[in-house]
């Protein structure tokens, strides 16, 4: 496991270990205390604020938020103000993969064109919930 002494911008092994690792349910982790959080707050609102509408599930691991589809996978995560999502965003979201899986993407990015980027990160985090739903139904 990884020391609080992480760098600012690296994954947390804990949570790297987490995010690559099945679930068959959505874990239950109790909630973590302000003090013990390694992103900002707001990011953590932010976080659950976008992924409201999918109905995902948040948990906390090693201090930082993950969602979770319903059905247990993991589809993004929040660390170092930084926000990770499942699968591949549209590339306007100034994305780079970070690992197997999982890529970086801006929490607050810009606007795009006629697209709000407010709007582009929703629809990131919804492609990825949907993604899961479908790996989920072929696995049964």
């Amino acid at each position: 496991m990884d020391s609080p002494k992480t760098p600012e911008g690296a994954i947390p092994d804990e949570l790297r270990d987490w995010l690559a690792r099945d679930h068959d349910a959505v874990p239950v982790a109790s909630p973590s205390e302000a003090s013990e959080l390694r992103c900002d707050a707001r990011l953590v609102e932010r976080l659950t604020t976008l992924a409201g509408p999918l109905r995902a599930r948040r948990v906390f691991v090693a201090g930082c938020p993950v969602v979770h589809h319903p059905s247990g996978p993991p589809i993004a995560a929040a660390f170092h103000g930084q926000l990770l999502v499942r699968d591949n965003p549209p590339g306007v979201l100034a994305s780079r993969a970070l690992m197997s899986g999982w890529v970086l993407v801006d929490p607050w990015p810009p606007d795009v064109g006629f697209a709000r980027g407010t709007d582009l990160l929703r629809q990131a985090l919804a492609r990825a919930f949907v993604a899961v739903a479908v790996a989920v139904a072929v696995a049964e």
